[in-house]
């Protein structure tokens, strides 16, 4: 019986130690390929650090199989992992993930985490993705090029929400949209809510045919356009237009149509609601052009150094 008890006392002392340990120094890395490695046994884990992933390590499905963690015979030495399974919903797709919670080697710490996969890889050049929030480090800056004179620095404080992540604010008169910065995402996107009170706010309308686009863990969905006759200022950035994600998640506020496409039938922006959260996801398309983006834990904030608006 004791020798039984004697892995997992030794691993929870092994956690809360390393979690009393003094952070490591702050961490820099290119913000074209902003990846950690971390080791379970000595195996590898390429992680690609990044403000928009959320509380799990989203693992792609080959870098799992090579662990091989669905196995039921897998061990975290001679005691069976906890396990479980998650459901994700993007748009109207659903997806069950699978979850494990596992001790990873980094930089000479043991980190708990909680790792979880589908049956797809998802996250280009790297196993997959990790928050800074998870690492060490108390701040950690993605660096693309050395600040110019023509650079400004805008600090957008956050809040942390397990299940979305870092989450910044936006007002709009009585609404608040939250914002998150994501480094691995190509293209900016907000939900219908979202989308609807940046149009009241900023004289936006529907331009452009239907598309599909990559959302989150290879789920495309859906999106038209929003242009704004007023641009919208966030972080540091402008955003002229937005992919809007009109077909999965809505408000109540109708945004208008501009012409439609003469050889196409289009769709209102008014949709059923699923569910109200107005999210704005500042991607690649606005943030390749910044300097550097910095994280920092306390205070929690995000900076972004990017060239100044006009």
């Amino acid at each position: 019986m004791h020798r039984r008890m004697l892995f997992p006392l030794l691993l929870v002392t092994t956690t809360m130690a390393s979690a009393r340990d003094k952070p490591l120094p702050p961490l820099m890395l290119p913000m074209t390929t902003p990846v950690v490695t971390m080791t379970f046994e000595g195996q590898p884990l390429r992680l690609r650090v990044d403000p928009g992933a959320t509380r799990s390590v989203e693992l792609n499905a080959s870098a799992a199989r090579r662990l091989g963690l669905a196995d039921p015979a897998f061990r975290i030495g001679r005691r069976k992992p906890e396990r479980g399974r998650a459901t994700i919903q993007v748009g109207k797709v659903k997806l069950r993930e699978d979850t494990i919670d596992l001790p990873l080697d980094y930089a000479g710490r043991v980190l708990p985490l909680t790792l979880a996969w589908s049956d797809a890889d998802h996250v280009d050049g790297a196993d997959g993705l990790i928050s800074p929030r998870q690492l060490p480090h108390d701040v950690v800056r993605l660096v693309a090029r050395p600040a110019s004179p023509n650079d400004r620095t805008t600090v957008l404080p956050m809040r942390w929400e397990g299940g979305r992540g870092l989450l910044g604010s936006l007002p709009l008169g009585r609404n608040t949209v939250d914002i998150v910065i994501d480094t691995s995402m190509a293209t900016s996107v907000a939900t219908a809510a979202a989308a609807a009170w940046l149009a009241e706010a900023h004289d936006g309308r529907l331009t452009g045919p239907r598309r599909d686009l990559r959302i989150s863990r290879a789920v495309e969905r859906p999106v038209r356009d929003v242009r704004f006759g007023r641009p919208v200022d966030m972080a540091g950035v402008r955003i002229d237009r937005v992919a809007a994600r009109i077909f999965d998640w809505s408000g109540r506020t109708t945004i208008p149509e501009d012409t439609a496409p003469s050889d196409e039938l289009v769709v209102t922006g008014r949709v059923e609601s699923q569910s109200r959260w107005a999210k704005l996801t500042i991607a690649q398309d606005r943030l390749a052009a910044c300097a550097e983006i910095g994280w920092q834990r306390e205070p929690l904030q995000i900076s972004l150094t990017c060239p100044a608006l006009p």
